[in-house]
């Protein structure tokens, strides 16, 4: 039990870590703005009421509330909810009238409304700062942009592409020098703007929509060590049931040697832990399709692969074995604290499964696999079988889970028949390139802004979005998303998490400026047409407007609420 509830006790702690730091930091802002245009804070607390333990200095009171989230200040004038005139005398009796907020300047009071999303903002090129500086061992996917797998009949895939000369964009007429996007391919630009990796160019695509052109540089490697520009205008598409516009594209991973089996086709080729395979059968083979690539070659057959040991070129050649694989099954065991599968005990669960073997055997995802042949099924001894048995049948007994209590699934067993396919393998484990990367100080602060701005870009596309239909408001997550995205980033790693809040931070920044009531946004409106009205508006609308604001946010809580309860719900169900 205990083994069980101090992982989930460390995750509340991160989530309510992360979200307590974004709203101290904002509130920070507030406070340090109304300290500096003199204007009355009673008090400034870490954490929310009841007020557990402070101190005062001067005027105000800095304290510790006792539930550790957030933080808030209370300052003369600034009311969430109107305040009657007795509840102002006795919350702020003896203030001076020009030290309360409403009797400041109007460029004070919209000061002291912005500063706290600016810190938001702040905080985030800080922490992309952070980042940047100490550096970090990342995949190598995430810092350059390589074309990876390509799908069939996407719009990368048949987009004509002219040679360049120079940077000037070729003319456009005329037949097209080469027709696609090729694996390998690096991604210079998009509508003249560097791009770092694939999902800058997957984002590219979903905020602005299908049919939006956009202009691509890509360099090819024409030979060993040449290279040329091409440049494609091509728009995305909806290719596939995610109903998301793509170039079709995925990222390009760089193939790592993890672990060679003593006695298999790789060891007697001469293949080493941590060699880079750069190329199969002369063309770039990302991890995604370095299995694929093996498994369809022909018995008997051979593959030649270009390799970087110690930075040198090798050509090898492999003759892979025939041995048996389940494809369209991934079955794996639980992992142990530093993410290795646990192989010797436990039992393997299916992780995914493809609908046309899923339909064929009634295997669904989350089953757990307890027999093989009549013999428990360890993960190991699960593998072990299924590799001797290419071409043959396999007898599993599965058990599947009950789900919300047997309501949406109940709890079975059953015994499934299932093919093994024959497949080439060479007795290697593949695993993706990883590269450190880090920044001088003065490389790192306008990168950390550039960043935090494509963050502000991205956010304020997709509100873009969710206005004109191109986003659906299913998208949208609440706390429990928030809780599931700040805890798998700490699991990746501190540098993850870090940036994680980084851009939390940036939505917060765009959402607490939008002009809509109780957000700083809509207490900056009310100023303005105050201050063009060069008279306060009335309590009334006042009262009215703090109502709707609250309904509003109220309203949308429980809708991104609701979202991650279906969301969490549907992850449940195989």
């Amino acid at each position: 039990m205990l083994t069980i509830l101090l992982p989930f006790l460390l995750k509340l702690l991160i989530f309510f870590a992360v979200l307590s730091l974004l709203i101290f930091v904002h509130e920070l802002g507030h406070f340090a703005a109304a300290k500096l245009c003199g204007i009355y804070v009673k008090r400034f607390s870490i954490g929310m009421p009841p007020r557990v333990i402070g101190f005062q200095v001067g005027e105000t009171d800095y304290c510790i509330g006792a539930i550790p989230f957030g933080g808030f200040v209370m300052m003369a004038g600034q009311e969430d909810v109107p305040l009657s005139e007795d509840e102002r005398e006795k919350e702020y009796g003896g203030v001076p009238p020009h030290r309360w907020l409403m009797n400041r300047p109007v460029w004070q009071r919209l000061l002291v409304l912005v500063m706290g999303p600016l810190m938001n903002l702040v905080l985030a090129v800080v922490l992309y700062a952070v980042i940047a500086v100490v550096g970090a061992e990342v995949p190598e996917s995430e810092v350059v942009a390589r074309v990876g797998d390509i799908a069939k009949d996407s719009p990368a895939a048949s987009v004509p592409m002219f040679r360049m000369n120079g940077d000037a964009v070729p003319e456009l007429t005329g037949a097209p020098d080469a027709t696609g996007w090729q694996t390998g391919d690096l991604i210079v630009s998009v509508d003249a703007k560097p791009i770092s990796n694939i999902q800058d160019l997957a984002m590219a695509a979903v905020l602005n929509g299908p049919g939006t052109l956009h202009d691509v540089v890509i360099e090819r490697e024409i030979q060993t060590g040449k290279s040329e520009r091409l440049f494609s205008r091509v728009a995305p598409a909806v290719i596939d049931e995610s109903k998301r516009p793509r170039f079709g594209v995925a990222s390009f991973d760089t193939v790592v040697v993890a672990e060679v089996s003593e006695g298999s086709p790789a060891a007697a080729a001469g293949l080493q832990k941590g060699d880079i395979v750069r190329k199969a059968a002369g063309r770039p083979i990302p991890l995604v399709a370095f299995f694929d690539y093996f498994e369809k070659l022909p018995e008997g057959g051979e593959a030649t692969l270009e390799i970087e040991r110690d930075g040198a070129p090798m050509t090898i050649t492999v003759k892979p074995g025939t041995v048996g694989r389940i494809l369209g099954l991934a079955a794996f065991g639980e992992v142990d604290g530093n993410g290795a599968e646990i192989m010797d005990r436990g039992v393997p669960v299916v992780r995914g499964i493809l609908p046309e073997l899923g339909q064929k055997t009634g295997i669904k995802r989350k089953d757990s696999i307890v027999e093989a042949n009549g013999q428990p099924a360890t993960p190991q001894a699960f593998r072990e079988l299924v590799e001797k048995n290419p071409g043959g049948t396999l007898e599993l007994k599965i058990a599947r889970p009950a789900v919300m209590f047997g309501l949406i699934q109940k709890a079975e067993t059953k015994t499934v028949s299932v093919a093994v396919d024959a497949v080439r393998d060479i007795g290697m484990t593949p695993q993706p390139r990883t590269v450190f990367k880090r920044y001088s100080l003065t490389e790192a602060v306008p990168r950390a802004w550039q960043e935090s701005w494509l963050a502000v870009s991205r956010t304020v596309l997709t509100l873009k979005g969710l206005v004109l239909g191109a986003i659906s408001p299913k998208d949208l997550g609440g706390p429990l998303m928030i809780y599931d995205v700040t805890t798998k980033a700490a699991e990746a790693g501190w540098d993850w998490l870090v940036r994680i809040t980084a851009f939390i931070s940036v939505n917060l920044f765009v959402f607490n400026l939008l002009p809509l009531p109780v957000l700083d946004g809509g207490q900056v409106v009310i100023n303005v047409i105050e201050s063009v009205r060069r008279k306060p508006l009335s309590e009334a609308f006042l009262v009215r407007f703090q109502q709707v604001g609250i309904v509003m946010i109220l309203a949308l809580m429980v809708y991104v609420t609701f979202n991650d309860v279906v969301r969490k719900v549907t992850e449940m169900i195989p």
